[in-house]
């Protein structure tokens, strides 16, 4: 019996099944993690109804063997998939079996970069494009920054799409002082920007250590960025204010935020707890905008066991 059981386990390994044996599921090996210099290689790419080119990477289950509902990844302003690379390992590792796509954003990473349009509304189009042409009906959605605007917007507009959501260092709007910031700066950067010029070593500044190899190439993939996206996210983000669209997300949501993030600060938090007064709240002491970098595993941990409720 015992040969046979490792018969059946080594082709299901070959094949890429799932086998239960009565104690529960054994998975085949999840997709090879890329290191950060790897990244690139790893995308493919999904084209939308629309003729947008998205791409994507995937960090779990095969999409062939992967059981439960699928995970997406949505990064922030001018980064792009990779800005899921070191907390990937805690999700895979916590919630095993589960298919998990990181996406580029449109003008982001290797994706389309059309000249229109960068608000939370066209992008969240974009990820329900994408869904629709990976044929994935049905998600729980986590997003950083911008990313998190978009999966609220997701969320409110597809209910049907969203299973539960994760919205990490999010605000309803952007405030007047990191409005003001980014209005003095990108609409003069050059384009091309140096990776390691001190604006964007400030756009990448975090309060504790973050892996460098990591952020060499976030820094230089940002800098790669079209000054066009630059501004079109900019411009939607100044008059954006999602809270009315608020009541219409359903889906239990997180929220995630560091308490010394540069901005958003304390009071987009209060005003997000009376937006969405249903939502867990978790605050990291002493970290910054992109805490998931400074404490990949605490946060993936968090972001873990909520997805598993």
């Amino acid at each position: 019996m015992r040969k046979a059981l490792r018969a059946i386990a080594l082709s299901a390994a070959l094949t890429g099944l799932a086998v239960n044996f009565g104690g529960g599921t054994a998975f085949a090996a999840p997709v090879s993690l890329p290191d950060q210099a790897g990244w690139n290689d790893a995308r493919q790419h999904v084209v939308t109804a629309d003729g947008v080119d998205i791409a994507y990477v995937e960090l779990g289950e095969a999409p062939e063997t992967a059981v439960g509902l699928p995970i997406i990844l949505i990064h922030g302003y001018t980064d792009n998939s990779r800005s899921w690379s070191l907390v990937a390992p805690v999700l895979r590792k916590e919630l095993p079996g589960r298919r998990i796509l990181a996406f580029d954003l449109r003008g982001h990473g290797a994706s389309d970069a059309p000249s229109c349009c960068y608000g939370p509304d066209s992008l969240a189009h974009d990820i329900a494009g994408a869904l629709d042409a990976l044929q994935i009906k049905r998600a729980d959605v986590v997003g950083h920054s911008l990313g998190s605007m978009t999966t609220a917007f997701l969320a409110a507009t597809e209910p049907s799409r969203v299973n539960r959501i994760v919205l990490a260092s999010v605000s309803t709007s952007s405030p007047p002082e990191a409005t003001a910031w980014l209005w003095d700066n990108v609409p003069a950067l050059p384009e091309q920007i140096d990776p390691n010029s001190k604006f964007m070593r400030d756009w990448y500044a975090n309060p504790t250590p973050v892996s460098e190899d990591f952020l060499t190439h976030e820094r230089a993939e940002s800098a790669a960025v079209p000054h066009h996206v630059w501004m079109g996210v900019l411009q939607a983000l100044t008059v954006l204010d999602w809270s009315k669209l608020a009541p219409r997300i359903e889906a239990p949501t997180a929220i995630l935020w560091g308490d010394q993030d540069a901005l958003f600060g304390p009071e987009t938090q209060d005003k997000l707890r009376k937006t969405l007064p249903k939502a867990e709240f978790h605050q990291f002491t002493g970290l910054g905008h992109n805490f998931f970098w400074e404490q990949p595993e605490q946060a993936g941990e968090i972001i873990s066991t909520f997805l598993k409720d």
